[in-house]
């Protein structure tokens, strides 16, 4: 999607509510989005423009659990129209809001504020049950199994030649996918507390003004799952980023707890829903390249692989 795909004209001939067109920008661009910034005479706004394709029920559901969710609190960014262009890419429009350029992981007000944010954004789906963009993480794993025999077929030699350890990795994997996919099923996991998760809390997706979060965005991967499995992608995102320290997750937690109790059970499950988020994009990622969407990224493959052999006998 370019620039010139969405051209005033175009967005003028939308009849839609922002304004008249007066300046369109780039903002950014991360592995789903392509982000622009819209100046009309009536304000600003980020429009939204997903890089893959996506199923028209995904969007729906989207706008379903944001509806929801921002009418119980300010700090998730409505989504205010969608418009499907004519090529078939979708485009959401959103209110545009100041945010600083980079998350200050260092700030411990503003970390604080990150864990505040979720337990009032979970405060906030509390008693939804309508449908979200992705399936629960407990059928993850569970529907339509990579078959190792697939990806042979779609692995080049070079790839094979170039990472001699790639088929371990793979094995070890779908062994790891398979196991856990019988825990979630069971005791304690299946006694969780869960709810609609935003599926992808992470510094990316938080819009931060010194030191709090303005407002949460980004729900294309709201998920039925346990509370803490989105503490738990917040910081694995934290720890993966550069700079970390252990004390910085410690006032993530301390904002949350403040408004949400956590038992001992939840919080031992942390480190595991990190492993289960890494598996579930490793099983995402064979399944696309499978489909044709991709290559197999074999320096991910080898990366998914050692992170998730913590702890594994």
């Amino acid at each position: 999607m370019t620039l010139t795909e969405i051209s005033f004209a175009y967005l003028e001939s939308l009849e839609i509510p922002v304004g008249t067109p007066q300046a369109l920008s780039r903002m950014s661009g991360g592995f789903s989005n392509d982000n622009y910034l819209l100046t009309t005479s009536l304000g600003r706004y980020r429009l939204r423009v997903p890089q893959f394709s996506i199923q028209a029920d995904q969007l729906l559901a989207e706008q379903m659990v944001l509806k929801w969710a921002s009418e119980k609190s300010n700090i998730v960014v409505p989504l205010l129209h969608h418009f499907t262009l004519p090529k078939g890419t979708h485009l959401s429009i959103f209110p545009f809001i100041d945010a600083d350029l980079n998350f200050d992981l260092h700030n411990e007000q503003l970390m604080r504020s990150a864990g505040m944010a979720l337990a009032e954004f979970h405060l906030a789906v509390e008693g939804y049950t309508g449908k979200l963009p992705m399936k629960p993480l407990s059928r993850s794993f569970s529907l339509h199994a990579v078959d190792i025999e697939d990806l042979r077929t779609i692995l080049n030699e070079e790839t094979v030649s170039e990472y001699p350890g790639i088929w371990d990795a793979v094995e070890n994997l779908l062994s790891r996918m398979q196991k856990i996919s019988k825990q979630m099923t069971e005791e304690p996991y299946i006694s969780l507390p869960h709810l609609s998760c935003h599926g992808d809390y992470a510094p990316a997706n938080l819009l931060a003004h010194q030191d709090s979060v303005a407002g949460i965005i980004d729900f294309e991967c709201c998920r039925w799952a346990p509370r803490v499995y989105d503490l738990a992608t917040f910081l694995l995102a934290l720890q993966q980023g550069e700079g970390y320290e252990e004390f910085m997750s410690a006032w993530f937690l301390k904002g949350y707890k403040s408004m949400i109790t956590l038992s001992d059970t939840e919080l031992g499950w942390i480190p595991r829903l990190q492993m289960i988020r890494s598996l579930d994009a490793a099983n995402r990622h064979f399944k696309q390249a499978i489909q044709g969407d991709y290559q197999v990224h074999a320096g991910l493959v080898m990366y998914w692989d050692r992170i998730t052999s913590v702890g594994q006998n």
